[in-house]
């Protein structure tokens, strides 16, 4: 028992003691630093409280990722212009290199790489000025940072220590409770002062919906030859021009979609969903479209079986390069490796109606989705009441 305890305190770090303000203050200097080189491994763990979802697969390599489970990614980080992001796969592992102008996309499952020659640029890409590495806590709680002020009830907790680092943990606690977010915590360096964890609970929740750290970390320049490539024998080998989403590419060689790609461009502004509310309340909301209400029906109703040449398919289920109308009737969205997860969320919404309308509704730990019959998507980590609140409020 003597021993148990030795070893419960060892593990909690002694450390001069440090106010909320001081902390806030640590994290918002690190987010403006240029990030250090490193070598890390990040691990991110969704668990939403999806409720069981009909027809789908979790074995599914489109799904699992998109509900919930643990992923850990490899990192070495050089500095903008040399990063490498390495993401094991079922039997295998996907790798994103960039060496200065050159980056290299391996998916070992199927053998396959892809050499992208970033264009010269008279002055430098948003990735080569973000001071933060992407996939990262740092990341993540750069973009937090804004959430913070009078909506925010803002803690210090026990200390913590990750990746065998010292660190402070500091609480934001929203203070509505019209937000399905219960409490934030994060775990700050005690001598960098850079996040090395953060945690999402959902309101009432134990555990947490939500978090991305480091399981390990090693600060100084990684060895030249991670960010360097040569394709193995028998390779099969592609050479890609860089389209104006570069993160296009990315899913076709099994890297997570939200990838950034380094040296990439921002998306276009055309068509982006509007921001709702502000901090804790913010909704991310889609304009009604019939085509994406037309989309959702057709989802709902055909079976996964249905033929690849059936004439009211309207380009869901087929090949490829299946894709289903986006929000405006200029382009497609493929949507063929998500077909499964997307039909069966759908599936997992409810029907809700009120004096703004109707629709189906699907809610978890973390957040709620509004899909209107006018074909309006509303999502945020608030309570359904917010999401009928907007749509009635957009609608007018």
């Amino acid at each position: 028992m003597v021993g148990a305890t030795a070893a419960a305190s060892a593990a909690v770090p002694n450390l001069p003691a440090k106010t909320p303000a001081q902390l806030l203050t640590e994290l918002a200097q690190a987010a403006g630093r240029q990030a250090g080189p490193f070598t890390a491994t990040v691990q991110q763990t969704t668990s939403l409280g999806l409720p069981e979802l009909p027809g789908l697969s979790r074995a599914s390599g489109a799904s699992s990722s998109l509900l919930d489970g643990t992923q850990s990614i490899n990192i070495w980080y050089g500095g903008p212009k040399r990063v490498r992001i390495a993401v094991p796969v079922q039997a295998g592992e996907s790798d994103l290199r960039r060496n200065g102008s050159t980056v290299w996309l391996w998916n070992s499952k199927n053998q396959t790489a892809t050499q992208v020659t970033l264009p010269a640029l008279s002055a430098p890409s948003v990735h080569d000025r973000s001071p933060q590495p992407p996939d990262t806590p740092q990341a993540a709680v750069s973009r937090l940072l804004t959430a913070i002020g009078p909506s925010t009830v803002v803690s210090v907790q026990s200390n913590v220590s990750i990746a065998d680092r010292p660190a402070y943990q500091l609480s934001l606690a929203p203070k509505s409770s019209e937000s399905l977010v219960g409490r934030v915590l994060l775990a700050v360096d005690a001598s960098k002062g850079i996040p090395l964890r953060l945690e999402v609970f959902g309101r009432g929740s134990a555990g947490p919906a939500y978090s991305i750290g480091y399981s390990k970390l090693a600060f100084g320049t990684p060895d030249a030859a991670n960010f360097s490539f040569t394709p193995p024998p028998g390779a099969t080998v592609k050479h890609q021009t860089v389209p104006s989403d570069a993160g296009a590419l990315l899913p076709g060689f099994g890297l997570p979609s939200g990838l950034p790609l380094p040296g990439s461009a921002s998306p276009g502004k055309a068509g982006k969903p509007t921001v709702i509310g502000s901090n804790w309340l913010s909704v991310v909301a889609t304009p009604a479209d019939a085509a994406v209400a037309a989309a959702v029906q057709q989802l709902m109703t055909e079976q996964p079986g249905t033929p690849q040449g059936s004439s009211n398919s309207g380009g869901f289920v087929g090949s490829s390069s299946s894709a289903v109308p986006g929000p405006s009737a200029s382009g497609t969205v493929p949507v063929r490796p998500y077909l499964e997860p997307l039909r069966a969320l759908l599936l997992a919404t409810s029907p809700v109606h009120g004096s703004w309308g109707s629709g189906r509704l699907l809610q978890t730990t973390l957040f709620a989705m509004l899909v209107t019959s006018k074909g309006q998507i509303l999502a945020g980590a608030v309570r359904p009441s917010v999401l009928y609140a907007d749509v009635a409020r957009d609608a007018g």
